[in-house]
C-alpha cells in the first residue's frame, strides 16, 4: 500500500501548490522576512522537508497570522510524513480564513494520510464549491480516494475528468488505467497504459501493471518486456524485486 500511496502523493503535491496566496501586509513589507520565506519555499520545493518546516516555524514566530506560510508549514509536515501536525496547521488557517480553498484541498490530503476518508472527501467537495479554484486538484484527489476505497468505477470517471483538463499529466491517467484493470476491462487498460508510457516511458507503476495485465492474458513474453523495464528503472525497489521474481518464471523463445 505504501508503494501505491507514493505516486498518489507526489502528484497531489503538484496540485496542492496552486491557489490564492494570503500573506500579511506586515510580512510583505519586511525585506528580511520575504527573503527567509523564499528560502523556506525553496527548501520545500527541494523536498528538504525538515529544514523547510524549521524555516516556516521561524517566520511564523514573527508573523503568526500569515496564512500562506502556515499552509506551507502544513505541507512541510506532510512532506515529513507527519499528517497529524499538518492537520493542526491547516485547521488553524481555516479557523481564521474559512474561504482559503487551497487549505481545504491540502487538509483533505492530510486526512487521507491518516485514513480519515469521510473528512477527506468533505474537504475536497468544499474546494470544488469555489468556482475560482482549479478543479483538477480536488477531482484528482477524489479519484485517488475512490480508488483507495475500492470504488473503481467512480475513480475511473473522476480520473477521466482530470485527464480531459490535463491531458499531458501522467498521474490521472495512471489512476484511470488502474481503475480499468480493476474493472476487468483489460484491453482498455492495456491501451491506456500504453498511452501513458508514450508520455512517461519510465513510469514504474505503468510498466509493472502493464506487465501484470499481459500475464493475466497469458502472454508472458509480452509481459517480460515491461518487467525488464521495471528492473532497469528500480532494481532494488519493491516492484523491481517482484519483476525479478516474475522473470525467473518466464521462458520465451530466443
Amino acid at each position: 500500500m505504501k508503494r501505491k500511496l507514493a505516486w498518489i502523493l507526489i502528484l497531489t503535491a503538484f496540485f496542492a501548490a496552486c491557489g490564492p496566496k494570503k500573506s500579511s501586509k506586515t510580512a510583505n513589507e519586511d525585506a528580511e522576512a520575504i527573503m527567509n520565506l523564499r528560502t523556506a519555499d525553496r527548501l520545500l520545493n527541494q523536498k528538504r522537508c525538515v529544514d523547510a518546516a524549521t524555516s516556516y516555524q521561524a517566520f511564523l514566530t514573527k508573523f503568526p497570522k500569515d496564512a500562506d506560510a502556515r499552509n506551507k508549514l502544513g505541507l512541510s509536515y506532510m512532506c515529513e510524513g507527519k499528517p497529524e501536525l499538518a492537520i493542526a496547521e491547516f485547521q488553524t488557517v481555516l479557523a481564521a480564513n474559512p474561504s482559503f480553498t487551497d487549505v481545504h484541498n491540502n487538509l483533505g490530503v492530510a486526512y487521507i494520510m491518516t485514513k480519515n476518508y469521510p473528512d477527506a472527501q468533505k474537504e475536497f467537495r468544499i474546494a470544488l464549491q469555489d468556482n475560482t479554484y482549479p478543479v483538477t486538484g480536488p477531482y484528482f484527489n477524489l479519484a485517488k480516494l475512490a480508488y483507495m476505497q475500492g470504488s473503481y468505477e467512480e475513480s475511473r470517471a473522476l480520473a477521466k475528468k482530470v485527464m480531459e483538463l490535463l491531458p499531458k499529466e501522467a498521474g490521472p491517467r495512471l489512476i484511470y488505467s488502474q481503475s480499468l484493470a480493476k474493472l476487468d476491462r483489460d484491453d482498455e487498460a492495456i491501451a491506456s497504459f500504453n498511452e501513458l508510457l508514450k508520455m512517461a516511458p519510465d513510469n514504474l507503476d505503468a510498466n509493472y501493471y502493464l506487465a501484470e495485465l499481459w500475464m493475466k492474458k497469458n502472454k508472458p513474453c509480452d509481459a517480460r518486456v515491461f518487467y525488464a523495464k521495471v528492473i532497469d528503472i528500480d532494481p532494488i525497489g519493491e516492484l523491481g524485486q517482484k519483476s525479478i521474481a516474475a522473470l525467473k518464471t518466464i521462458k520465451c523463445p530466443k
